[in-house]
């Protein structure tokens, strides 16, 4: 059955996180399997759909770079990440290849899925916590009544990201804030969630516009 979430007011939490708060998981919870947890939490749907806003977060926490738009997913391995604002820019995974299209440039990226479903942000929203943890340590760092924290840390040091944290607001996730090994922060906000939403099975089909440059990517 479909379900409809308005994401809560707790825009600050990973925020406050990622600042050096002091975030401390409840003794009961620290008798649970955190990634047995969270596994429960992301793969509870089976199609999902979101608006979002993305920032990029300076030192002291300040929001810069933003962008908004909207994403829809069906798992295994479909995607459609679509930013409107404030540049247009579409990206979208029918399982065989994903396309990156930017209207601007008039010009549509293919490359093999295979190259993004591995990434940590693809293996979190798609809920494949086995991969995850066979990259990950994951730890449960926040529980209060309807707020649930996780935090994702690399088990090699060649990793992408040095960092990961999931808030889940109820049992829906709301924000993601991901660091990398290069020091940039990035918080993604969710709202309006849709859990199990029925979609049009097009929108995860991409045809290049007539006209555009299509650069054709072999991977690595």
């Amino acid at each position: 059955m479909k379900q409809y979430v308005k994401r809560a007011a707790a825009v600050a939490a990973l925020t406050l996180a990622a600042l050096g708060t002091p975030l401390l998981a409840s003794a009961a919870s620290a008798e649970a399997d955190p990634a047995t947890e969270l596994g429960e939490l992301l793969t509870q749907y089976d199609t999902f759909a979101a608006e979002f806003q993305q920032y990029t977060l300076s030192q002291e926490g300040t929001r810069e770079e933003h962008s908004t738009g909207v994403f829809a997913l069906e798992r295994p391995d479909r995607f459609d990440w679509h930013t409107r604002t404030p540049f247009e820019q579409r990206i979208v995974s029918d399982g065989q290849y994903i396309w990156i299209y930017d209207p601007d440039l008039e010009q549509v990226t293919r490359k093999p899925a295979g190259d993004h479903a591995s990434s940590a942000p693809a293996l979190v929203l798609n809920g494949n916590v086995e991969a995850l943890k066979q990259r990950f340590d994951i730890r449960l760092i926040d529980e209060q009544a309807d707020r649930r924290v996780y935090e994702l840390l690399p088990l090699e040091s060649e990793s992408s990201f040095v960092r990961i944290r999931l808030l889940f607001n109820g049992a829906v996730l709301s924000e993601l804030l991901l660091e990398d090994s290069l020091g940039q922060r990035t918080a993604i906000l969710l709202d309006h969630i849709e859990l199990d939403p029925v979609l049009d099975p097009s929108r995860f089909e991409f045809v290049p516009p007539e006209g555009v440059d299509v650069i054709l990517d072999p991977g690595v």
